[in-house]
């Protein structure tokens, strides 16, 4: 018998924008804050799992970006609208 509360993992296409001014770029690097990693700070505070957020491509420091395609695959117990409100709500203005 299968569980109703078993949840299976997702993978979720998330579209992003920043101003990558105060950035090192795209990849989560040792010599300063990147996109990426903002990002995942944020989603282990919402799904409570380390999750690993993947990029179609990266950007050097101090790019922005319009219509950076990612995604995330997680265990999630939120539609995909509550999980954007949620990030948002987290993420800093730039």
């Amino acid at each position: 018998m299968i569980e109703k509360n078993l949840q299976k993992t997702r993978n979720v296409k998330m579209v992003v924008e920043y101003d990558g001014t105060d950035y090192c770029g795209w990849q989560t690097q040792k010599n300063g804050p990147s996109i990426q990693s903002v990002i995942e700070r944020c989603l282990v505070k919402i799904t409570g799992q380390k999750v690993a957020v993947t990029a179609s491509g990266r950007t050097d420091s101090g790019v922005h970006a319009l219509g950076q395609v990612c995604n995330v695959k997680a265990i999630l117990r939120m539609d995909n609208r509550a999980l954007m409100m949620a990030l948002n709500s987290m993420l800093p203005k730039d």
